[in-house]
Parts: C-alpha cells; structure tokens; sequence
C-alpha cells in the first residue's frame, strides 16, 4: 500500500512538474532558462518589476503548487501597522491570492494542492500572483515607503 501511495506522489509531481513548465512556455518565459538551479522543482519569471517564484512544494499527502512573488522589503521607515492593516484590507478583495510576510518582505501567495490540478489552474496561479504584484508592489512603496522588491 505505502509503495502505490509513492508512485502516485511521484506520478502527480511529474504530472506538476509537466503542467507548470508548459504554462511557462505558453507565457513566454522558456522551462529551461526559468528553472532555478537549487535542485527543486522552481522556476522564476519576471513581469515589470514583479519577480515571481513558482514551486512545486513537497506537503505531506500531495504535492503543492506554491506561486509567490516579493513584492516589496520594507526597512525601518515603514509603518507596519498602517501597513499590514492596509494589506488585510486588500486581501478582502483579492481571488486566489493573498499578501503575506516574511521577514521584511511583502509577498502576494497563492498555494494549493497539486491533487486535480489543471492547467488553467496552473496558468491562473502565475498570471493572478504576477499581475496583482506588478499593480501594487509601486503603489505599497509610494504610500508606505521601503524597496520595490527583494533587497538587493
């Protein structure tokens, strides 16, 4: 039983794996110069400012597809509080995604099991992360101040 419950995680990454990779190709960004060479299964892509990381996470019953992109550091200026209550309020009113932290980076992510992935699914996950990035990571820094970005 454990052995078929492994060829089907290994089946269902590869399936991932496969799915990803011909979002990327459709949306310009070629698999293999995307591929980030850390030995998992990512790629990143930019879209204007928004550099987007898109991975396929081990989780313990599935694998999941994890898309993320950093969309600003913050530094000793910004107020956080005004900050991340203003963040709540976004996430009220966005699909599919959400703003997060860690550390002094914003993130916007969207995570979901690769169980019936599909690849619209596949392909909404990276279009929705990279555009609501590229929309607010300029509008954040204007009002609250720190970096567009990762820290550099």
């Amino acid at each position: 039983m454990i052995s078929l419950f492994a060829n089907q995680r290994e089946t269902n990454l590869a399936s991932a794996v496969a799915l990803v990779e011909q979002v990327l190709s459709e949306l310009g960004h070629p698999p293999a110069t995307s591929q980030l060479d850390d030995g998992a299964h990512a790629w990143r892509i930019t879209q204007g400012s928004a550099i987007t990381r898109i991975t396929v996470v081990q989780r313990s019953a599935f694998p999941h597809l994890r898309v993320s992109a950093i969309v600003m550091t913050l530094d000793a200026a910004v107020d956080r509080a005004a900050l991340f209550a203003h963040l709540l309020e976004l996430n009220a009113g966005l699909c599919g995604v959400a703003f997060a932290t860690d550390g002094d980076q914003v993130l916007l992510v969207s995570e979901r099991s690769t169980l019936d992935l599909d690849h619209s699914e596949v392909r909404d996950a990276i279009e929705r992360v990279t555009t609501y990035a590229d929309e607010h990571d300029d509008v954040l820094v204007a009002r609250f101040g720190g970096r567009v970005g990762a820290a550099t």
